[in-house]
């Protein structure tokens, strides 16, 4: 009886120190497991800082799944070294032949200029005209990709200083007056009734207008406006709202998601709007994509790089931009500056 009794006790003493073990390895285990999780999230948020999974886990089966998890860390590396060697290359090569064309071109559109249209028939002129308006989309094609080349290696560089916005608005708007007309296209503006003064680049605010007019030529249904909104004033000219229902409409217009760009951080909101029957919600994601070439959202005659080289150069200037569509497929795209005063 003793000794069954001391077989027992020994018995028990060898499950307690098993247990202690067992759940000693487990907190351990799951700790590093824990580590491993952090370490991973890490490894995600930075992909560019070549880093490994280094926790140390007792079992082996963790340890070889922390093997495999490095090894397929180490080929995306590999991939994504790949990648950013092929867009280099491919981005250079896009600037060097648009660099190529962009001399013969000029000159071709000089000798252009330089022929004398009074001895030339009416069908001569018109053939003229053909491959004068031609010549002057394919130089326009060639300095967007330029352009788009430079912007993603960063290798514009802009004068940021205060930008009279509403002026800049104006005057675009003007300029392209006769082909708004001709499109039967009614516009709309929802200016400030004071200057409006954005940090930025003149030039570069300029093309971004120059784009978005140009888009809404292609895809607007009906109608195109332009509503800025800077959350310091408190007059709104073309709409005869005050500052804080305009604030409320176009937060409405735009979303929650979309919202710190009215105003907040930013200060000032520039949203373009066209009704629309190209788009759909699907398309809306891609519409900055460069290329984006959806039957919807690109027909014939646009090379997909106009919004695309938009956003590239608001963000330069610090801004940010964003695109939605409502309910009455109506798009509204938005480019957010900080105040330059």
């Amino acid at each position: 009886m003793g000794n069954s009794m001391w077989i027992a006790m020994g018995i028990a003493a060898a499950m307690g120190v098993i247990a202690a073990v067992m759940t000693a390895k487990y907190c351990m285990i799951r700790k590093c497991l824990k580590q491993a999780e952090q370490e991973l999230t890490e490894i995600m948020q930075e992909p560019g800082e070549n880093r490994f999974l280094l926790a140390a886990c007792p079992s082996r089966e963790a340890e070889r799944l922390f093997v495999q998890i490095n090894a397929y860390i180490q080929l995306q590396q590999r991939e994504r070294i790949n990648w950013q060697q092929q867009e280099r290359q491919l981005r250079e090569q896009i600037e060097n032949i648009s660099h190529d064309l962009r001399t013969p071109l000029t000159a071709i559109l000089g000798y252009l200029e330089l022929v004398d249209r009074r001895k030339l028939s009416g069908e001569d002129r018109e053939a003229l005209a053909v491959v004068e308006r031609k010549s002057r989309y394919l130089q326009r094609l060639i300095g967007d990709f330029y352009d788009l080349s430079r912007l993603e290696r960063a290798d514009i560089r802009l004068e940021l200083k205060p930008v009279e916005l509403t002026r800049l608005i104006r005057e675009t708007v003007l300029a392209y007056y006769p082909e708004l007309t001709e499109r039967h296209l009614e516009v709309e503006l929802m200016l400030p009734d004071t200057a409006v003064m954005i940090l930025g680049d003149r030039g570069a605010v300029e093309r971004i207008l120059q784009n978005m007019l140009q888009n809404a030529l292609r895809y607007a249904r009906s109608t195109f406006g332009i509503r800025v909104n800077d959350s310091r004033q408190t007059e709104m000219a073309a709409s005869e709202k005050n500052a804080a229902e305009v604030r409320s409409g176009a937060k409405e217009i735009l979303g929650a998601g979309q919202q710190n760009m009215i105003g907040g951080e930013y200060g000032i909101c520039i949203d373009f709007f066209n009704d629309t029957d190209r788009l759909t919600q699907s398309d809306i994601p891609h519409l900055f994509e460069r290329f984006y070439t959806a039957d919807s959202a690109r027909p014939s005659g646009s090379t997909g790089l106009g919004l695309t080289i938009s956003r590239l150069l608001a963000e330069a200037m610090d801004g940010q931009a964003a695109a939605m569509l409502s309910e009455q497929n109506e798009l509204h795209i938005t480019f957010s500056f900080r105040p330059g005063e």
